[in-house]
């Protein structure tokens, strides 16, 4: 079908009020404006620690719902000045008005997207699977690609910390490469990896240094700018769960439910705690404590400095996404199609909404809203109920 549209309607579609089945394309119509307060990575900040200053109070309500095509990965939806940027299994970038949910277009880049997209200067990077060209640089004002480079499959959402994207591939190597072009800087190799044991495992940074688990069971740190490393540690099971730096700490789980927290600047393990069920998600952090979620179905709230437990709750239902932090309300979804809103204190649930899919992806709090992907094809913004 042809996907030609009259002169005098292009204005409509730049502004997404216009949509026709089959048409592929994606343009904003202004230039982003990155706010300190928008949650413009996956985690939010470059060292993954799923916390806003926004306050978001429960209960909330669904203020739109959006198709998206297909699933999510593991990373979480991008929100930047009142627009919504997100990836999906299906190789697509799409982008949406964040108040009303429209789209403003999408366009296929490759295969699946496993991770989020990076997002700077108006420029969206993002990483593919199962595609000879897998890091791609799309120009979201232009509607364009500007380079497409070979560096393997990738699944994990890259870095991107002073003009360098770094990010590591399933066969177990690790690069970084300036944003302009896609060229290479560095690239590092998993030591003894006859195996081919990849790297599925978001990097995080301390600014000096670049840190991200491996399949090998451990945590590697790697110079930013040289891409020599400077320490690593074996966790004992492979790493699939991207760490987070807070408080001079890293802070990983593994696949056997061990989360370790280790000096950040010499890769020493301060304490480490057993939950006893694989952790994929990343920590979450309030000011004193550190919330990790398993596949066991529980959510565990640590104390960040030592380690000790200062609540668990049971949710019988797999917990594979980050838990977001607004205040004292930590919201996270389940594979049992659960949407939670819990006090961070206590770990009681003051609010929860049941979904039509399952939620894998981390959330994402940003301009009053609660953005929740699931894996019936949706993206959902829930907002607070206002009283009358």
């Amino acid at each position: 079908m042809s996907c030609r549209i009259r002169e005098s309607l292009p204005a409509l579609v730049a502004l997404g009020l216009l949509a026709l089945p089959g048409c592929a394309g994606l343009r904003i119509p202004d230039s982003l404006r990155i706010d300190e307060h928008d949650w413009a990575f996956f985690g939010r900040t470059q060292t993954r620690t799923n916390a806003t200053d926004e306050i978001l109070t429960p209960p909330l309500q669904l203020v739109w719902e959006q198709d998206i095509t297909t699933g999510m990965g593991f990373g979480s939806p991008i929100v930047i000045d009142s627009i919504v940027i997100i990836t999906n299994m299906k190789g697509e970038l799409l982008a949406l008005n964040a108040n009303t949910g429209k789209k403003f277009g999408w366009v296929t880049l490759g295969d699946a997207m496993h991770g989020s997209p990076v997002i700077e200067n108006n420029i969206a990077y993002v990483a593919v699977t199962n595609s000879r060209e897998s890091l791609v640089a799309f120009d979201l004002q232009q509607g364009k690609v500007l380079w497409k480079e070979e560096y393997g499959d990738i699944e994990v959402t890259p870095l991107l910390l002073r003009g360098k994207l770094y990010f590591g591939n399933t066969a177990g190597f690790f690069f970084c490469v300036e944003k302009e072009k896609g060229e290479l800087e560095w690239k590092y190799r998993i030591p003894d990896n006859a195996k081919r044991k990849g790297i599925r495992s978001s990097a995080t940074t301390d600014d000096s240094l670049i840190i991200f688990g491996a399949e090998d069971g451990s945590l590697y740190a790697l110079d930013a700018k040289y891409g020599s490393e400077r320490w690593s540690y074996n966790t004992g099971a492979p790493v699939f769960a991207s760490p987070a730096v807070n408080n001079g700490l890293v802070l990983c789980g593994n696949a056997d439910g061990l989360l370790v927290a280790l000096d950040a600047k010499t890769g020493a393990l301060v304490w480490k705690f057993n939950a006893g069920t694989s952790i994929y998600a990343t920590p979450s952090f309030t000011q004193q404590l550190t919330l990790i979620g398993t596949t066991g179905g529980k959510l565990y709230a640590l104390r960040t400095n030592d380690g000790s437990m200062v609540w668990s709750r049971e949710f019988n239902s797999v917990i594979n996404s980050s838990a977001v932090v607004s205040g004292n309300v930590a919201y996270f979804g389940t594979l049992k199609k659960e949407l939670y809103a819990i006090n961070v204190s206590d770990g009681s649930v003051v609010w929860s909404q049941t979904l039509e899919g399952r939620v894998k992806t981390s959330p994402a709090i940003a301009y009053g809203k609660l953005f929740v992907a699931t894996d019936d094809k949706s993206l959902r913004a829930f907002a607070p109920i206002q009283s009358k």
